[in-house]
């Protein structure tokens, strides 16, 4: 073909079909962009109304257990409205955002998980709080938390419930189920990409560091389990872990220091060492985890099974107008916070 033909081939309304309108136009394919444009569109909305809801006429403070409760169902709820619309329309099986059976093996394997995982947390978020002190610089602020407790039992079952159980399963169903199913099967992408999009959905600058490994560790389990209740069960391991280990390896309340003169030595050092051995048992669990995956690839070759072939999805149908909305959903949520 000669340059002149070239150029006429791409004159305004070739481009105009051949790009501009795929790139308007929803996907005919799932894609990371609808999830992403419905999950932070929906959470800015959500964002705004909180904070422009006058506390005054409300008969709880915002940042008592029940304010923190009552938004946080209302963005879980919102997670699992995108998690519905976009599995019923696309037709996507369970098997694909739940995975298959590891065994009871992958499960407890992914239950231990949680513990290093807690270890290596914990003691990330202290040192992270030490060095905010020590440099002088302001305490990052959380956008939805609470600061009053409840001693009744039904305080605590309500505690249990909107801190622990909805979070944990449905934050694993959306991030390490929906959105690990759309993203091409390449480890490169699946275990970063729903740790990222997890972390950001928190709007939480305190716990950043904490939430971004935890976020990555439950992905490495998702993807050598390729099992989305495995990562659930990581995280209960890690709130199990955290009460045990409470008493030796206390979570630093910001409050309850003004400088660094005022941090208790002893947790920068139990800090230190949790971190240490967290991450040899990590190292030596994930191997386990590891060797779970090798064996699934070769009994889906041998049987030639359907389960762990992934979503056939082309690259550039990632990327659309809804790719372009849900970054600035996203960003928005963060400048606004």
């Amino acid at each position: 073909m000669s340059d002149q033909q070239k150029r006429g081939s791409l004159s305004f309304p070739v481009i105009l079909k051949e790009y501009v309108l795929p790139f308007l136009c929803p996907s005919s394919y799932p894609n990371l962009g609808i999830v992403m444009a419905g999950a932070f569109g929906l959470s800015f909305l959500l964002q705004m109304i909180w904070a422009e809801l006058p506390e005054e006429k409300l008969f709880f403070s915002k940042t008592s257990l029940i304010g923190f409760s009552l938004i946080t169902l209302f963005r879980l709820l919102a997670l699992l409205l995108v998690y519905v619309l976009v599995t019923e329309h696309y037709k996507i099986g369970s098997h694909h955002t739940w995975g298959r059976n590891p065994g009871l093996g992958g499960y407890f394997l992914a239950f231990m998980v949680g513990a290093p995982v807690m270890m290596v947390s914990v003691g990330v978020h202290n040192l992270f709080i030490y060095m905010q002190l020590k440099m002088e610089n302001p305490i990052p602020p959380q956008l939805y938390y609470y600061v009053t407790e409840e001693g009744s039992i039904y305080g605590l079952i309500l505690k249990v419930i909107m801190v622990v159980v909805l979070p944990v399963l449905i934050e694993e169903l959306f991030f390490r189920g929906l959105v690990y199913a759309v993203i091409p099967d390449k480890w490169w992408l699946r275990i970063p990409i729903p740790a990222i999009l997890s972390t950001l959905f928190a709007v939480n600058r305190l716990e950043l560091p904490v939430l971004l490994i935890t976020g990555l560790l439950c992905s490495c389990v998702r993807y050598f389990t390729d099992n989305a209740i495995c990562s659930c069960l990581t995280r209960f391991g890690f709130f199990c872990v955290r009460i045990l280990l409470s008493k030796y390896l206390p979570t630093q309340d910001p409050a309850a220091v003004q400088n660094a003169m005022d941090y208790d030595r002893m947790t920068i050092y139990a800090s230190i060492i949790g971190i240490v051995l967290g991450l040899v048992m990590i190292m030596v669990l994930l191997r386990q985890l590891r060797l779970l995956r090798y064996l699934q690839k070769n009994e889906d070759i041998r049987c030639e099974t359907e389960e762990g072939k992934p979503l056939s999805i082309p690259l550039r149908e990632h990327f659309h107008i809804d790719f372009v909305l849900g970054i600035a959903f996203l960003a928005l949520c963060w400048i606004m916070s």
